[in-house]
């Protein structure tokens, strides 16, 4: 290989270390395939599972609904003839959705990474998804509670009088977003650390 189209890092590198440094790459590039392969197909089984969870939870809940209040008329919790109450179905079918739609975003950001750098990048990213699509989840979610528990939104309280909405949503999403601040944080002091360490040979090789 001509001497100039090697890299500054080629060049203190013996030969025979490149030679075997090689295979070593190979090996670990197969590894994670593998690894990834497995979450693939990991992740296709919850999919599935997840769809016919779904429409079985669907059918049952139709079934309990029609059988406990008559044909449907309305959403409501009231109990009265022609009110279906969505809120079991949807937490069931919601929340067993969002484990199914973290570990996609898992295998979507989590891709192989020769550089930890890219690593550490694509993880914050992965959580950073995560929280946006728990919120879109979680939020309805709420909502849904709070309608049953308490009815029609006339002000945030924790009274649990009629109309008072707890806002427990926002706890649970900013303690989620102070989680991710602090993974974003030590991202950051892990890449300076690292390009201090990279500086040291350096200046070593200039004394």
């Amino acid at each position: 290989m001509p001497t100039e189209m090697l890299t500054e890092h080629e060049r203190r590198v013996p030969p025979a270390l490149q030679a075997t440094a090689i295979p070593a790459q190979e090996e670990e590039l197969r590894a994670a395939a593998l690894i990834r392969a497995k979450r693939v197909r990991r992740l296709m089984i919850n999919v599935a599972a997840w769809a016919l969870g779904s429409l079985l939870l669907t059918t049952l809940w139709v079934l309990n609904e029609w059988q406990a209040n008559g044909a449907f008329e309305r959403f409501g919790h009231a109990g009265n003839r022609g009110d279906w109450n969505p809120t079991l179905w949807a937490l069931a079918v919601g929340g067993w959705g969002l484990v199914v739609g973290i570990m996609a975003l898992r295998l979507y950001f989590e891709r192989p990474a020769t550089e930890a750098e890219f690593d550490r990048v694509r993880r914050l990213r992965f959580h950073v998804a995560a929280w946006v699509l728990g919120l879109i989840v979680l939020t309805p979610l709420w909502a849904l509670i709070e309608w049953q528990d308490n009815g029609r939104f006339e002000r945030w309280s924790n009274n649990g009088r009629p109309g008072d909405w707890e806002p427990w949503i926002l706890y649970v999403g900013g303690a989620w977003a102070l989680v991710i601040a602090v993974i974003a944080l030590q991202a950051y002091s892990d890449r300076t650390a690292g390009k201090a360490e990279s500086r040291l040979p350096r200046l070593g090789s200039r004394n």
